[in-house]
């Protein structure tokens, strides 16, 4: 499953439980896309054009929930797939 997403703002991803994530995407136009995955072994970000962070955030830990947030200096425009591991590509 791939998905392309454009003019996004900010992602919030979060560890549902054990192997599972949720990668949600807003965009400029504050519209929302939450994208579901099992089986996650990783998170891999690849970017071939420039990608500039406002301000990131993650939070982990045994006893409370493991989020990673981010927010772009730009608006970006993401391809994200999933193979074993989620792959999140700006293009």
């Amino acid at each position: 499953m791939e998905e392309k997403l454009f003019e996004i703002d900010m992602i919030y991803i979060k560890n549902t439980g054990e192997d599972n994530y949720s990668v949600e995407c807003l965009s400029r136009r504050g519209r929302s896309v939450v994208l579901n995955y099992s089986k996650v072994e990783g998170i891999e970000i690849n970017a071939s054009v420039v990608l500039e962070l406002k301000n990131a955030f993650m939070s982990g830990g045994n006893s409370g929930e493991k989020i990673w947030n981010m927010r772009f200096n730009t608006p970006a425009n993401l391809k994200i797939s999933h193979s074993g591991k989620i792959l999140i590509q700006v293009i």
